[in-house]
């Protein structure tokens, strides 16, 4: 395992085993465990001493050894078909590393959190085999063991215009890092039935708490955030969306794309608990004005965190087990055809070498290139004849922001150059650049209030492009 410390954040390298025979982008099962069901098999662990109940970590005195248990064995066994299977994952899990991604399961075990005060009585760490005693436990139960799984090779999807999305922390999507568990906060203030300047100034209030935060930037994003307090409600925020959904293949963490499932806060972000502009675009673009106007859509991301792209993105590098081509390909494969657009995000890495800074600008403009021409094939493959060229295919660049701004500008400079060249490309920008008015957190990775005006600003970009493609 090789830990390589980008960002403040510890990126963990696996090999992926890509290209996959078959992909597709399955539907995610919509049963999902409840927590009495979850209950009821907690309370099987606890006679047999285990101090169980604390969702992500277990049992455990004060924090996790990093062995997944006894409550960790019940809620993987609700999503497996057999406890063989079940007892398997547990294995998997038991390694050293901070979280255990579980395919079927979308919020990520966190092995190297602290337990809640309601297990300060605990004494025991998990064993090595509490996680598959919470696995045979689950057995006893009616509700486990009924989850149904796509057989190997199928792709029974929903026919729907899906966008690729792709890039590093900020497409995957991190704003807790900047204002933990906000999320809900700014939403019930943004839907305050109050006058514009008492919400404005408890916006205000919110965001200046968060990490790298400035009085002027915190005064715009406040702003900015009020004025899209039509898309805020929150129902809709609060709620999975009806009909527009996401996928996240990170393929640092996984040999298998990921399944779809509906667009909400915390199903396509980092972790699964969180968000990027894939949960705003969602619940914008298909209001908007556009030849896909009130449609259900799809958002097929793949990201990894700090990452350059000439060396881990480029079909030039294919072959280097750190490289990510591969995985990409095989994201637009799974889409069979549908995808409209790409939409990629990225640069910040790139910003702090000299050979990655003087060729950017080659470096974007034959990756773009490379993902049309797949975009392309796959829909010739799938007879959905969508292009006549690669140049027929939707590109948006979402800028670098402030926070590179202050340390290089030349990969933004780069990313404005594409744009400029490119007739069939948009700029979505970030703040990045000296107008104070138009200035974002300089935070990197994006505030929860940024990575909300950034998703909107995509679904604009994104129905502005597709008319005029459509006006051609």
């Amino acid at each position: 395992m090789i830990r390589s410390v980008i960002f403040n954040t510890v990126i963990i390298k696996i090999a992926a085993d890509f290209p996959l025979e078959n992909p597709c982008l399955q539907t995610c099962s919509n049963s999902d465990i409840t927590a009495t069901t979850l209950q009821t098999c907690i309370d099987k662990c606890l006679p047999n001493g285990h101090c169980c109940g604390n969702r992500l970590n277990g049992e455990c005195p004060a924090s996790s050894n990093q062995l997944l248990s006894c409550a960790n064995g019940c809620e993987i066994a609700f999503y497996r078909s057999t406890v063989d299977q079940c007892k398997q994952d547990c294995q998997a899990g038991n390694v050293q590393e901070c979280f255990y991604s579980h395919p079927n399961i979308a919020k990520d075990f966190n092995k190297c959190g602290s337990c809640s005060n309601n297990f300060n009585n605990c004494t025991s760490w998990p064993t090595l085999d509490a996680c598959s005693e919470g696995c045979d436990l689950a057995a006893t139960i009616p509700e486990f063991y009924q989850y149904v799984e796509v057989p190997p090779g199928s792709c029974d999807q929903d026919n729907i215009p899906r966008f690729l999305f792709g890039g590093q922390s900020n497409m995957e999507g991190k704003p807790e890092d900047a204002l933990p568990n906000s999320f809900i906060e700014l939403i019930r203030i943004v839907n305050k039935k109050k006058e514009k300047k008492k919400v404005k100034r408890q916006l205000r209030k919110l965001l200046i708490q968060a990490k790298a935060s400035e009085k002027q930037t915190t005064s715009n994003e406040a702003s900015l955030i009020y004025k899209m307090r039509k898309y805020l409600k929150k129902k809709k925020m609060y709620n999975d969306h009806p009909t527009s959904s996401c996928s996240f293949t990170n393929p640092d963490q996984s040999d298998e794309l990921d399944c779809e499932r509906p667009i909400s806060s915390t199903a396509c972000g980092a972790n699964h608990d969180q968000y990027g502009p894939e949960f705003m675009f969602g619940h914008v673009f298909p209001k908007l004005n556009s030849p896909l106007k009130g449609q259900a859509i799809g958002i097929a991301k793949i990201a990894v965190g700090g990452t350059e792209i000439y060396s881990r993105w480029m079909k030039d590098n294919k072959d280097n087990s750190d490289n990510y081509w591969n995985a990409l390909v095989d994201t637009i494969e799974g889409a069979k055809g549908s995808l409209e657009a790409f939409v990629w995000f990225q640069g910040e890495n790139d910003s702090f070498k000299d050979w990655n800074k003087e060729n950017y600008l080659p470096n974007l403009t034959k990756f773009v290139a490379d993902v049309r021409q797949e975009i392309v094939n796959e829909s010739i493959k799938n007879e959905s004849i969508k292009f006549q060229s690669p140049a027929d295919v939707p590109v948006i660049i979402v800028e670098c922001g402030r926070w590179i701004w202050g340390i290089d500008t030349a990969v933004i400079e780069a990313q404005r150059a594409f744009v400029a060249a490119d007739s069939n490309a948009v700029l979505v920008p970030t703040g990045a650049g000296d107008e104070i008015k138009e200035q974002l957190t300089k935070m990197y990775h994006y505030d929860i209030a940024a990575q909300l005006i950034i998703g909107k600003r995509i679904a604009e970009a994104m129905a502005q492009i597709l008319n005029d493609n459509e006006n051609v």
